[in-house]
């Protein structure tokens, strides 16, 4: 099998379709992605397909073979053809504001915050369960932007 990201405007994913390896290789039997992008054009009359992998996340293929473009992409996610890799959109904070102080790693295609998160301490903080990110309070002040969610343990168990 062979997969492949439909590209529209701005370089969005907007599916990624299955075709069967005989249909990505050559005249040889020599798998080339211009054959697989050739029968899709043909088949649905789309010019713009650029071969992905269904193996490769952040930059690493699970089976130790060389990894495809960074990502397998999702509909809705770009295709960087500087970089060749694919990559989701921008996140947002917990507010639904665009992360703007993230950068995308066009290495692994992963957008990263401009600091770590926080490590948990169980014993010095056990009522925080998480972190969220904001962006508003990281444009106001640079040295803030995870802020600690409170829960109450485990899922399922009572606090003690």
């Amino acid at each position: 099998m062979a997969y492949f990201a439909k590209i529209g405007i701005d370089n969005k994913v907007l599916s990624v379709l299955k075709i069967s390896t005989k249909d990505n290789m050559d005249d040889e039997g020599v798998e080339r992605e211009e054959c697989g992008i050739k029968f899709l054009q043909d088949l649905t009359g789309h010019e713009t397909w650029i071969q992905c992998s269904y193996n490769t996340r952040s930059g690493v293929h699970k089976n130790n073979k060389t990894p495809l473009r960074a990502n397998y992409p999702s509909v809705g996610w770009y295709y960087d053809s500087t970089n060749d890799i694919f990559y989701p959109p921008r996140p947002v904070d917990f507010n639904g504001n665009p992360c703007n102080s993230w950068t995308l790693n066009t290495s692994t295609g992963e957008w990263k915050p401009p600091l770590p998160e926080p490590e948990y301490d169980a014993i010095n903080a056990p009522e925080i369960c998480d972190y969220n990110w904001n962006e508003t309070n990281y444009q106001e002040d640079n040295t803030t932007g995870w802020v600690p969610v409170i829960g109450t343990g485990v899922e399922g168990q009572e606090p003690e």
